[in-house]
């Protein structure tokens, strides 16, 4: 008879890689039980799976960054198993359907949550009487597994290993091998053992962080300030939205990251940057005074604003029709999704539309009957960003068309926060590495939404995997209004220091802000307008000097440090920041920089297109837009699994932010 109990393991798979491949497999597999160091170690997919069936009990397998492996899983159960996944389609001809409940799954089922945007997060087996989760420990230690056992100081330490040849199942597995692959699995039972102790087992970090909010906010607060608002509807011809949820949901954005128009990549001079500590825990603790929507809204229609929404007890969030132009001076702060006359990542000087025909920015356009129509926008915003835009803006042509405002709160969070700022100022090593995860991922949890639109595998005709969407709003969100208030507070913290080191495109001052940090060419004691602490919430610390630098565009620059807190690194550098470039693709730039460095090469650690890239000497001025750097490593679909496919890294002019 098998007992109930649950089982914990950590695994990881090695697969083939070899040049002219058209299939991939798992050559070597390692699994670990949470609290044994007792490593096993298999030829094959098959290996692995056989052993995990004869686990007698419940099971949990976490594999590091599942979006990988799950895909070798996910192709192996469709096509060498009897297992069939659990998702019922009603109609073959309609893109709906769902899963089977887990409670209601059949021996040799399977199901499994990938969201639509590509986020995988389990598989789900049933085998016989018990379960069988491959869970992504990525989810819920969001960092690399270099960087765990570094920053978690776990006794083992992740290695390196030549990762491409001609291997395959059943293939002799080396000494050197085995114990790469044993590391691995090593690392990060280490770290979930610790972050077990703790009583830290959810699905994902997120999550975990809401758990342990809920134990501390009492039940009676939590039904009362925290009601579900996408239940509650609202008239939608009158405020453009169907529920309170909604409604409020139009005024969420996320972090200020933005390049002063005219300073783009150019050279600058002797600059500091700053980084706020903990902005978004900054912003949720009673030190910064502000003060937080709980409850139920009431709300008006009309073009004004109620005397009892301006009461500093109250927070209101309002919908305006307008059009606007930047105050000379001003930093733009106004950003417009989801919108085909504007470009999402831009931050707007003016409400003018580009005309396809001219190429040209308008103030009106003709509409669809022939008429001359003002070029106005409608936003939705909380009284936060209402305020900071009507600092930074001429609004004309405008119109409350309506709003809504809360009672508010201060400090709800405050108990919580001390808990995890105790414990990150006080403490080493993988206990502040995880009050850091703590502080920092509480807040996202307000912002979710009731998206819960999951993708469907299937096999293609090649035999790879392909993902088809399937559309679905049954998430449980969060209490939207504390969400969007959070960032709006966190952007008016950065957006104001930054405005406070304006002088002008030809004047030194603020160059480049990214969420929580502004890079000014000015020397540390003149940086005015913020409090320098360097533990202190709502206080900023001067991270590093440099004597250049340049600012491509918005997630892109560099700069050559000389100091970090105020004192001399021992050699200055170049840090290379730029969104989807990856880390070895930053190295080999900065090694084509360094003559020396390349002459001395090591060329069997190389491939002969880095190769080729090394053997041109570079300066800084090369990292620029259209700079192509080879070492990127792509993603391909094909029989078996996923194929990491060398392919060159272009920097582009614009990044997709979200």
């Amino acid at each position: 008879m098998r007992t109930q109990r649950k089982r914990t393991y950590v695994a990881d798979f090695e697969t083939t890689v070899y040049e002219g491949q058209t299939s991939t497999e798992v050559w070597a597999a390692a699994i670990v039980e949470i609290g044994t160091e007792d490593v096993q170690i298999f030829h094959s997919i098959d290996e692995l799976f056989d052993y995990i069936l004869s686990i007698p009990c419940n099971t949990v397998v976490y594999f590091h960054n599942i979006k990988f492996d799950g895909e070798f899983w996910i192709h192996f159960l469709l096509t060498r198993t009897d297992f069939k996944q659990c998702f019922i389609q009603p109609d073959p001809n309609i893109a709906a359907g769902f899963f089977t409940e887990k409670k209601f799954m059949k021996s040799g089922e399977f199901r499994y949550s990938i969201s639509d945007k590509g986020q995988w997060y389990s598989i789900t087996l049933k085998y016989e009487s018990h379960y069988i989760e491959l869970r992504d420990s990525l989810k819920l230690l969001p960092i690399s597994v270099d960087r765990m056992g570094k920053s978690f100081g776990t006794k083992h330490q992740k290695l390196s290993m030549e990762y491409t040849g001609y291997r395959y199942p059943g293939c002799v597995i080396t000494d050197e091998e085995k114990h790469y692959i044993a590391n691995d699995v090593l690392v990060v039972k280490e770290a979930l053992e610790i972050m077990f102790s703790q009583g830290h087992n959810s699905l994902t970090i997120g999550s975990c962080c809401m758990q342990e909010y809920k134990a501390i906010c009492p039940v009676q607060n939590w039904d009362t300030w925290f009601p579900n608002l996408y239940e509650e509807p609202i008239d939608k011809e009158t405020f453009g939205s169907s529920s309170i949820g909604k409604y409020i949901r139009q005024s969420y954005h996320g972090g200020w990251c933005y390049v002063v128009d005219g300073k783009q990549n150019r050279k600058f001079t002797n600059g500091t940057t700053a980084d706020v500590n903990s902005l978004y825990p900054s912003m949720m603790h009673s030190e910064s005074g502000n003060r937080y929507p709980v409850g139920m809204p009431t709300f008006w229609v009309g073009n004004y604003i109620p005397d009892e929404a301006k009461q500093s007890d109250k927070y209101y969030f309002i919908r305006i029709k307008t059009q606007f132009r930047l105050r000379p001076g001003y930093l733009p702060c106004i950003q417009i999704k989801n919108s085909p006359c504007y470009n999402s990542t831009k931050w707007l000087t003016n409400s003018d539309r580009h005309s396809r025909i001219d190429g040209k920015y308008h103030s009106t356009y003709i509409d669809l009957d022939g008429n001359k129509q003002p070029a106005t926008v409608t936003l939705t915003l909380t009284m936060t960003d209402f305020e900071l835009i009507r600092e930074h803006y001429v609004l004309y042509n405008t119109e409350i068309l309506d709003g809504c405002y809360f009672r508010t709160q201060i400090g709800i969070f405050d108990e919580y926060i001390d808990k995890y700022k105790e414990i990150k100022m006080h403490s080493k090593g993988a206990i502040r590495e995880i009050a850091k995860l703590f502080l920092n991922n509480l807040y996202g949890k307000f912002a979710a939404s009731t998206d819960s639109s999951f993708k469907v595998a299937y096999l293609k005709e090649d035999n790879s995997l392909g993902y088809r969407t399937i559309v679905e709003n049954e998430k449980k969100p969060g209490y939207i209004p504390v969400g969007t208030a959070i960032t709006s507070y966190a952007r008016n913290f950065t957006i104001r220091a930054a405005q406070k080191n304006y002088h002008g495109i030809h004047k030194p001052g603020f160059i480049y802000a990214d969420t929580d940090s502004i890079h000014c060419d000015l020397m540390p004691e003149q940086i005015e307008g913020i409090k320098v602490d360097d533990n202190a919430f709502c206080c900023w610390k001067l991270e590093s000097c440099w004597d250049e630098a340049r600012f491509i565009r918005q997630k892109c620059y560099a700069e050559h440090i000389t100091h970090e807190n105020l004192q001399p690194v021992p050699s200055p550098y170049w840090e290379l920041k730029c969104a989807g470039m990856p880390d070895n693709c930053k190295q080999l730039f900065l090694d084509s920089m360094n003559p020396d460095t390349c002459r001395n090469l090591d060329p069997t650690e190389h491939t002969p297109e880095e190769l080729d890239f090394l053997s041109t000497t570079r300066t800084i001025d090369d990292f620029t837009i259209g700079l192509q750097v080879p070492g990127k490593l792509a993603p391909k679909h094909i029989p078996g699994g996923i194929l990491l496919t060398p392919t060159l890294y272009t920097m582009r002019k614009d990044v997709r932010l979200i």
